[in-house]
């Protein structure tokens, strides 16, 4: 039955993948050439055959683009593609991070169409963080986004200034890339009230699994919305990267260490064992750029 739900759910992607991909592609065209989207929509909705198939569809469509491309100036120059990469504890953090994303048509995951474009809401506080670092940065956790999976990755990672490949990484880990992700079920009525869920019920959401029963006010929105999941998840880590979490996670913890904040965000522990499990399969997803793989 797993295998079969599964396969189903694959195909599902793939079937919502096509169908998502004109919107994505046209989308694409609109932001890195004004007025080009709305032109391909037109003339490739005013001369496709109704008839025709897919992949001639596509060819078609490829033709349009081309042509419109080749008459649609554009009136700004191509945002130049940025790497997002960790800044140093005290660094300021970017406040453009919407408009240095580069826009791109690449979905491996449809099924989070819905959850990407759900927008969050700010005024959650990170939990177990310094009340200055609260002060500082409680409004700035708002999952004010839309995009594409791996446009909200690079979105989130510019904006807490984190490495995009070690967060998309991450994602990778916890969920797939997989918003719908559930975990950590539990039968306890008492825990499963925090959230006010009956028992039994899941405690972790979506693309970096945000325990809604420990981190208040995350519930429902860290599942419906994946900006507002991977903002949450962020802002967490770049409070203990910060060294906001001195009080509590134990006298060896200080500022400047993402993996070991990588792993508490897991374990809830600096550097015990199934933290580095952690951070250890973390890694080597970075490593491999798991989600290039050809059947991510």
């Amino acid at each position: 039955m797993l295998k079969q739900r599964l396969s189903t759910e694959v195909l599902i992607e793939f079937l919502m993948s096509q169908r998502l991909a004109i919107h994505y592609r046209t989308t694409a065209i609109q932001r890195l050439f004004p007025g080009a989207g709305g032109m391909v929509a037109v003339v490739f909705h005013a001369f496709a055959p109704p008839r025709m198939s897919q992949v001639l569809r596509a060819l078609f469509l490829l033709v349009v683009v081309v042509g419109v491309i080749g008459v649609a100036r554009p009136t700004t120059g191509i945002a130049e593609a940025h790497y997002f990469s960790t800044l140093n504890p005290g660094a300021a953090l970017p406040e453009d991070c919407e408009q240095r994303v580069r826009r791109s048509s690449w979905e491996p995951r449809p099924l989070n169409y819905e959850a990407n474009q759900t927008r969050g809401r700010g005024g959650v506080a990170i939990d177990g963080a310094s009340a200055d670092f609260n002060r500082k940065f409680r409004g700035r956790v708002d999952g004010n986004f839309t995009g594409t999976t791996d446009e909200i990755i690079r979105w989130v990672a510019c904006k807490w200034g984190f490495d995009e490949d070690i967060t998309r990484a991450r994602a990778v880990q916890e969920s797939s890339w997989r918003q719908s992700k559930l975990g950590d079920r539990s039968d306890d009525a008492r825990v499963c009230a925090r959230i006010g869920e009956g028992a039994p019920c899941w405690q972790s959401y979506g693309l970096l699994q945000v325990k809604a029963t420990v981190h208040e006010g995350t519930f429902p929105l860290a599942q419906q919305s994946t900006p507002f999941n991977a903002d949450y998840a962020l802002g967490w880590l770049r409070a203990c990267y910060e060294g906001a979490f001195s009080h509590w996670l134990g006298d060896d913890y200080g500022p400047g260490d993402e993996w070991g904040c990588i792993g508490a965000w897991y374990s809830g522990k600096w550097y015990d064992d199934a933290a580095v499990d952690y951070i250890g399969h973390v890694k080597a997803y970075s490593a491999a750029r798991a989600w290039k793989e050809p059947h991510f």
